[in-house]
Formats: C-alpha cells, structure tokens, sequence
C-alpha cells in the first residue's frame, strides 16, 4: 500500500532558543543597602527568583520575556527592558512606596482566555520544541500490533469460520468489540541527536516479530520514523498532511475552548479543548493540557475529525504524553496510537486495528557525541544480537510487560496454521498485497500477467513462478513461460537474485528472458499492455519487438543515503508485425534487417537523503524522501561481444521530489534529461514513453503513440498535484461525495542526430519534436467510490488534422 501547482507553502520557522541569564543586586535608591528577599520575575510570565540577603539575585531561564520585574515591601515596583537569549547584568535602585490609592478600573478582554492561552503556547513553541536543544539521547522501546476486527458477537457460529474456533480462546476486546490478534512486534532502540551539526542515530538493541511474519520491519519498529510532534506545523500521517492544534495558523482551522485546570503530575495546567471550524479539513479533534508557567504540552489527545477527507480509516486515538525531564526541558514520554482500518467506514466488513505504544527513558540533555559517533551507513544500525534476545531480556529491558493476550499471540497463530480455511485466507491476503500465490516453497503468479491481448500474440497466457522465503531468505529462484495463441510462440526466461551481504542489501541479480515487448513503455521494454488495460486501448498493439537478453547486476547500499547499482547486459532484438529494420544502403536506399545486437555495462548512482524503506527479504519499497532524489547512470554500448554491433555511450540524470506543502495538497514532480554520444539503432536510443490505452498513466504521456518521438538528446518535466479535499470540500452537497482534484502536467523536447540515421531509419510514425516540445496536460477527479480516478487529458501540442485534443482516461488508485 503507498502514496499540479507549483505552489510551496511557506512554513513558519523559529531560531533554536538559548538561555536568557539575568544578574544583578537590588538596593535602596536613598541609603544604597540591599534589599533582600525581593521577587524578580520576567514580567509577564511566573518564572522568578528571590534576591538573597546581600540583594543579589540570579534569574535564569529559556522562557524569558523582553522584560525584567523586581517587587520588594515597602518599595514601587521597577521594571527594566532585557536582552533575551543573552548573558547580562541588570541592577535595581527601589525607591520607598509613597502611600496613595489609584483608581482602579476593570475591564473584559479583547481575546477569549482560549485564544491568549494559544497565543502563548504558539510564541513558546520553539522553547518547547525538543529541536531547541544542544543535543539529547534516550531509550525508546516500541510494540506494534495489528489486529482483525469487526468480529461480532456471532464471529464463532459464522459457517465460514468454523474451522477456526481455535482462535476464541486468544480473542482480545478494545471498547468492548471483539478482536483477533494477528501480529505483535517489539523493539528496544537508543536514539541519540545532536543539533549543530544535524546529526541523528539509532542503535537496535532488541527486536521480534510474533505471529504472522511477512516484511522485515526492523528499521521501523524504533523512534527514528516513530515522531509525531505536535509542535510541528504539520503532522504527516497515512500520506496526508494534518494541521497540528498549536500549528502557528492553527487559529484559522480549530475552534479552542478552556475548560478546566487542575494539577497533572504535581504541575498546574489548563485543559483547552479544540474541535475543526470547518469540514472537510485534514485537523484533529481532541484535548490538551498546557502547563502554566512555561505553556508546554504536558498531554494531549486526539482524533481525528469525523468530517475529514480521508479513507479507510474508521477510528484514530492519538495520546501524548510530556514530562520536564530537567528543568525546563519537555521531552516526549509516552506515545499511544490506535487506528481502526476498514473499507467503509462504519462498515460491518472485517478491518484491522493497528495499536503502536512508544515510550522513552532515560534521558541525557545537552552531552552530544563526538561528530564521529554519528557516523552510520545504515538509518539504524542493527546490533547482531538483536534478533536473538530470549524471554529473560525482553523481561528485564522492556519498558511495560505483555498482556496475556499478547503473550499467547504466536501460540495462537501456531495454531491456526494447522487450520486450512486460515491458511487460505493468509494466502489470498498475501497475493492480494504481492501478486503472488505462495505455496510452500514456491509462490505462482502472477495475478496481473495471467492473461492479455494484443494484434500479435492474440490471446495470451504468462505464468510465473518464484522460490518463496521458506526456500531461501538469500537466494531466490525464479521462471517464467507465456504462451500466444495466434502467433504460436513460447516465451520464457529465468533469473536469480542473492543477498551477498544480509547486514547491508548487497543484492546481486541474474538474468535470462526470450519474450514479445512493447519498446518505448520505459527502459528496455515495457510488458505489453496486460490485463484490464490490453482490453481498453486506443489504438491496436502493431508494432512488437521480441527481445532475447541475458545479464547480471549489483546493487549495493554504499551508504544509508547512497545507492550504487552496476551491471551487464546482451539484448537481441527481432520485430515482429508492422515493425521493420531499415538499414540505409545509399542515399535513397534501404535493406532489412531481421536482428540487432547489442552488449551495455552500466552504472547508477542515486542518492536520496534520508528515504525509508519497506523491506521485504529480496524486494522493498521506498516511502520516499523529504529531499529531492538524484540518480546518475551512465551506460556503455560496447561493439564486437557475442555479436553486438554499436559503440555508443548514454548519460542520464534524474531528480523526483514529493515536497511537503500541508493544506494545498500533495505535490510530486520529476525533471530528466539525457545525451548520448557515438552510434545505435533506434531501439537504443531514448524512445519516449507513449501509451495506447484508455487506462491512465501517471509517469507515461497519455497521448503520445508509440514511437511518435526518438531523441538521441532529451529533457523533461512533469508534475500531478492532488489537492486532497482542498476545492470539494469547500463545496456544499459534493463534500458528501469526498471526491478530490488532482491535476497534471508533461512535457518533453529532444533532438536526433542525422549520425543515428546512418545507422538505421525511423519508424515511419516518428516525428521531429522541431522548436516545440510535446505537452500534455490532465484535470481529474479521484477518490470515485474511494477507488476510482478520471482525468479530462489535453494534448497541447504536435496535434495532426483529425486528433482530438482533448480525450478521457481512467484508472483505479487507492489513497488514503
């Protein structure tokens, strides 16, 4: 599961605070004795001191005000003005109280109390804010469940889940509705920051998953993509950017209310509730308690608001909780999330419920490490003992015991796996997430190539099958063979892949495929268009190429943000139906060629700051970065191996990006470019990615036929915005629909050489993209029944007499 204006929000920024230290001595303006005992007290706020007997006095403190106060019996109040975030003397001559009574007027406010005690907590966010902080570490321990819910009381009668009565006895119940626990991970992490420079490290200490163990989750199960901070702007959850309650313009979004104040761990605070102004907006619903002397977040909680534009979630339960772990320094302790997930909200339908606590002690403030110890190739540096810790430790270190529901959670699923119909079910779960069937050592797939259609091959069968874990979490087997039924032919291939160094991916890959392609769907080749979309096309699939390739590769993680790949490869290419090989024999003249060859090395090199992965034993997916991706790869045409004919050399980069821009959206947006030098067919050239389908594609030009445009010299640009519920929701009777605009933009501009012609001659459909780059662009509406985007796309240019400009396109896209 995962998940166009230029338009960056500009987000409010805070200086790191220091500490204010104010000294001096207080005495009588006449005589010049000190005056002991005097209150001196930043003016405005309840932090202050007494001076001692000689008068003098020390006030110390990050939550100063510009302004300085000293009251004493039987002297007129003196207030002096102060530097903040500085080391300064500041003396005091009181003068004798002159005995006369003023006038005394009283009146109401201009602000609610509500709204002064936000203004407060916002202007000490950056005081409270743990980034204020010279450095801090501390030991966090993690435990995460999943859960099925939405059991019902009659969960044991259902005729389809009879067989797995086993489970009753391991039932669990949160506000008083049934769940069967599925899965219970723990970890315990030492997490260490320090400010200047920016520098974070996690060490894994301990880590295990009980029940059903699918994806490798280590790097997950610490703090380092744990934090959500309310003191932040925005808070990124389920791929959406929700306004925190003490955001700097959180007044535009929530209404405040103060209702009580009490002491809370022998701390006076207030109780402020806030609820959204609006529906529709991505905000929170819930409480908070705020200290009254340094207006800290002491705790808060939360939901989020019933009215949001959000999906499959039916309930979310946030609890914070902050102490004063030294003097004026809030660090986040507890930290309890619970977030019930289903289809439809409200549903009778199973879900899941994910339960995540988090706490943290023993904090060290204000000690960084030598820069040296910082240094980590990985995000989290794994201890390799932490896998194997027995009950005894986990008893010891883990910060709260286990229930007995918890405990019995891998017992329970040592017993459902005896159970068929569980079995079946895991099973179905799996392929739906993967494609793939397991069965035992071997998994069959896969769902989305099963079956297709194109003018060549007609109907068309591909089966694919691949070792599964329980084989091998090293190494890992697989094959392929396809078969159509109007050309007649069988395809097939074979690979390999093993993880050279477990600790650090070092992933070395081989490689044999002999199948039909469909040139200019990225890369090499694309799959020819399978499945639904095969069904929908806009144009007939004429032009195939069948491609024989062998070769291998290695990707290595050199460093936690750095990615080297590098490998080999021999393409033959043949075409097959109206495409055809034409080799220049004089200036008018042509002869064809029944096949080409050709023989590249590569190298890659990408670097993305900080990306998280999900990792699988052989596969992972990244969950992006906050910075801009860079890759770099050069390829290398090498003539006279096994019969390659081109000497050529390609280098390209690349920069993709998904900006956090809170309330306007979701923004991603890639810019590429390439050149090559020397000679090659047109296959190996850059032939732009075309689509000829009915069926949307975010990163293809909707528009652009196959072949329409080669370059041997390229660059271009796209972008897809998602205003989320930005524009709909602001619209009476279709916020009820929960329908979002999302809009798209592509546009490209290359060159060929008449070097590259020598060679071979271009199709006959391709074109000169001349002064004028292609453009497209789309306006669309997704989330249709949650589950459906359309798009109105417009090509904007190289329209030919009879086009359309404007066409329909659709696609399924599932986001929160």
């Amino acid at each position: 599961m995962r998940w166009t204006l230029f338009i960056l929000l500009l987000v409010s920024s805070y200086s790191l605070a220091q500490r204010t230290t104010v000294t001096g001595k207080i005495i009588e303006e006449e005589t010049g004795s000190p005056i002991p005992f005097a209150q001196v007290f930043f003016k405005n706020s309840k932090i202050g001191t007494e001076s001692d007997f000689d008068g003098n006095y020390k006030l110390e403190s990050y939550y100063a005000t510009d302004t300085i106060s000293v009251r004493a019996s039987g002297f007129e109040p003196q207030s002096m003005a102060i530097k903040k975030d500085q080391v300064q003397v500041v003396d005091f001559k009181l003068s004798p109280v002159l005995q006369t009574t003023e006038e005394v007027v009283i009146k109401a406010p201009d602000e609610k109390p509500s709204t002064i005690l936000f203004r407060r907590v916002v202007k000490n966010k950056s005081i409270n804010n743990k980034e204020k902080l010279d450095a801090y570490q501390y030991e966090t321990y993690n435990k995460i469940q999943f859960d099925l819910n939405n059991i019902g009381d009659n969960f044991d009668r259902n005729k389809i889940v009879q067989g797995l009565k086993v489970i009753m006895d391991y039932m669990d119940t949160l506000e008083g509705k049934k769940l069967l626990p599925l899965i219970l991970s723990e970890s315990i992490t030492d997490f260490y920051y320090r400010t200047s420079p920016v520098k974070k490290k996690e060490v894994l200490k301990a880590s295990r998953i009980t029940g059903v163990d699918n994806l490798e989750l280590d790097q997950y199960l610490g703090d380092m993509y744990q934090d959500i901070n309310v003191y932040d702007n925005y808070i990124n959850i389920f791929d959406r950017s929700f306004i925190s309650p003490i955001a700097s313009f959180a007044l535009n979004y929530y209404k405040f209310f103060l209702q009580d104040s009490m002491f809370v761990d022998n701390q006076w605070c207030y109780l402020m509730t806030f609820k959204p102004k609006r529906k529709g907006d991505l905000v929170f619903e819930g409480e908070m308690w705020i200290n009254d002397t340094t207006y800290a977040v002491k705790r808060w909680t939360a939901g989020v608001s019933e009215t949001a534009n959000i999906n499959y979630i039916n309930g979310f339960y946030l609890d914070q909780k902050f102490d004063q772990v030294e003097n004026e320094v809030w660090m986040l302790t507890s930290d309890k999330l619970i977030v019930d997930l289903k289809i439809q909200r409200n549903s009778k339908t199973l879900g899941f419920v994910g339960r995540k606590l988090t706490t943290r002690k023993d904090f060290v403030i204000n000690k960084p490490k030598d820069l040296n110890f910082y240094l980590s190739k990985t995000p989290v540096t794994k201890l390799d003992s932490s896998g194997i810790r027995d009950e005894s430790y986990w008893e010891k270190n883990r910060h709260s015991p286990l229930n007995n529901t918890e405990n019995n959670i891998q017992l329970m699923i040592d017993s459902l796996n005896h159970v068929p119909l569980f079995n079946f079910f895991k099973n179905l779960t799996f392929m739906a997430g993967s494609g793939y069937y397991p069965a035992g050592y071997v998994e069959i797939g896969t769902v989305g190539g099963l079956i297709g259609f194109n003018r060549i091959e007609g109907w068309r069968n591909q089966l694919q099958i691949r070792t599964s874990n329980k084989f091998s979490k090293r190494l890992e087997l697989s094959a392929k063979i396809a078969y159509g039924y109007r050309d007649t032919r069988v395809k097939y291939g074979a690979g390999l892949r093993f993880n050279l160094t477990p600790k650090k991916r070092g992933m070395l890959s081989l490689f044999y495929d002999n199948d039909m392609y469909q040139l200019g769907l990225g890369g090499r080749g694309g799959d020819v268009e399978r499945g639904f979309g095969s069904l929908i096309k806009t144009k007939p699939i004429k032009e195939l190429t069948k491609i024989e390739k062998f070769g291998a590769s290695f990707e290595k993680d050199i460093w936690k943000s750095f990615i080297i790949k590098v490998g080999g490869e021999w393409m033959s290419y043949t075409p097959f139906g109206e495409m055809s090989y034409r080799v220049p024999s004089n200036s008018v003249g042509y002869t064809f060629t029944q096949n080409i060859r050709s023989f590249e090395t590569s190298v890659k090199f990408r670097y993305a700051q900080d990306e998280r992965f999900i990792s699988g034993t052989f596969d992972r997916i990244s969950m992006g970065s906050k910075y801009p991706i860079l890759s770099l790869e050069g390829t290398f045409g090498i003539p006279g191996i096994l019969g390659s004919d081109y000497n050529y050399q390609r280098v390209e980069f690349k920069l993709e990006h998904n900006p956090k821009i809170g309330v306007l959206g979701k923004l991603i947006y890639r810019v590429y470019g390439g050149m090559y030098f020397g000679q090659a067919a047109f296959p190996f050239l850059k032939i732009h990615e075309g689509s000829q389908t009915y069926w949307f594609q975010n990163f293809l030009h909707n528009r652009m036929d196959y072949y329409e445009f080669i370059s041997d010299t390229y660059v271009g640009a796209q972008a897809e915005h998602h205003f989320n519920g930005l524009i709909f929701d602001r619209i009476p009777g279709i916020r009820k629909l929960r329908w979002r605009l999302v809009v798209s933009g592509k546009a490209v501009w290359g060159t060929i050489s008449d070097r590259q012609k020598e060679i071979m001659l271009l199709p006959s459909n391709t074109k000169s993209f001349g002064n004028i780059p292609y453009a497209e662009s789309a306006i669309g509406i997704e989330n249709i029944f949650n589950v459906l985007r359309v798009d109105v796309v417009w090509r904007m240019t190289h329209l030919e007499v009879g086009m359309p400009p404007v066409s329909i396109r659709a696609k399924l896209s599932i986001r929160f």
